[in-house]
């Protein structure tokens, strides 16, 4: 028979306990899409999820372990749209930079259209991994790694002339750059109403552009020299 806590149901067998951790997942990234990570508590996660805090303790050791597997099931997801969501090779731009501006303007775009994701990136090093266990970094990491293989992949494939060394390293560099654009294109309420001053105007970052503009200059620089 199942145990019940003050109305919740504890699942017993493998699958059950899979669809209980996804929902809690799911809920944290319903919360993701009107707040900050540094906003969302436990406690709120388990409210939207419709269980107490105490329950969701069952299967995540912390509100960091939550979202440290939202990112690794959101970056999973990415990986599986992106191939059609990057420019095609032969496209109709012309010059010798084109075809490095296409793949590079289509990788940010690809990333600006997943919030959630670039949100947990941003605060992957100095939040996710600061107070989770050491088997829980382990197990995230050992994920993190297929991941960027797979996205170097991805990349080679759509970029040919990037060896697979360099496009290992070019995926290598995509929470990187998250990590360091996100927060400034998406600041506090302080910073926001500052740079409304018209001589701060160049203090804005627009993430897509600033994105696309990395991913282009590194593209180029990691090209065969035949490629350049």
């Amino acid at each position: 028979m199942s145990e019940t806590t003050q109305g919740f149901i504890r699942a017993r067998s493998p699958e059950n306990r899979e669809l209980r951790r996804q929902s809690i997942l799911d809920a944290a990234e319903q919360l993701l899409d009107t707040a900050q990570v540094a906003d969302i508590t436990l406690r709120d996660i388990g409210r939207q999820a419709g269980i107490a805090t105490s329950n969701v303790l069952r299967y995540f050791e912390n509100r960091e372990a939550v979202f440290l597997e939202l990112l690794n099931r959101e970056y999973g997801a990415w990986l599986d749209a992106l191939p059609a969501e990057l420019a095609p090779a032969d496209d109709d731009s012309t010059g010798a930079a084109a075809p490095v501006r296409g793949f590079a303007d289509a990788y940010a775009a690809s990333l600006t259209a997943r919030p959630v994701l670039c949100e947990l990136a941003s605060v992957l090093a100095s939040v996710l991994e600061r107070t989770v266990s050491v088997e829980t970094v382990r197990a995230y990491k050992r994920q993190a790694l297929a991941n960027n293989d797979r996205l170097a992949g991805i990349i080679h494939a759509r970029m040919p002339d990037l060896d697979r060394a360099a496009a290992k390293e070019l995926a290598s560099a995509t929470i990187m750059l998250i990590a360091g654009l996100w927060p400034l294109a998406h600041p506090g309420p302080t910073v926001v109403a500052a740079v409304e001053d018209p001589a701060l105007l160049a203090a804005h970052v627009d993430f897509p552009a600033r994105y696309s503009r990395m991913i282009e200059l590194l593209t180029a620089s990691l090209r065969g020299p035949a490629a350049r």
